[in-house]
């Protein structure tokens, strides 16, 4: 296994769980203090759309990651056909 391919799963779940969290327990701890205006909360809408947003990418993650492992593995074959390694 390459290891763009763990790193990009490794992001994935990362992204994943942050989806999954509540978004407005995270909001309060991180920007509530700049809005002291109780109005200023994300409406229902704009967390949907984090979590779609947050899903995507980890989707985006993996599929990148396994064209990266898929690459590493036309890479090994095609060397082994050659009889030589990479790089000489």
């Amino acid at each position: 296994m390459s290891l763009a391919l763990v790193f990009a799963i490794v992001m994935a779940v990362g992204l994943v769980a942050v989806s999954v969290a509540d978004q407005r327990k995270i909001w309060r701890r991180v920007a509530a203090r700049w809005f002291p205006n109780a109005a200023r909360e994300p409406s229902d809408a704009m967390v949907t759309g984090l979590r779609l947003f947050f899903v995507a990418w980890a989707a985006l993650l993996l599929f990148a990651g396994c064209q990266a492992q898929a690459a590493h593995d036309n890479l090994d074959r095609l060397e082994r056909e050659m009889g030589s390694p990479s790089g000489s």
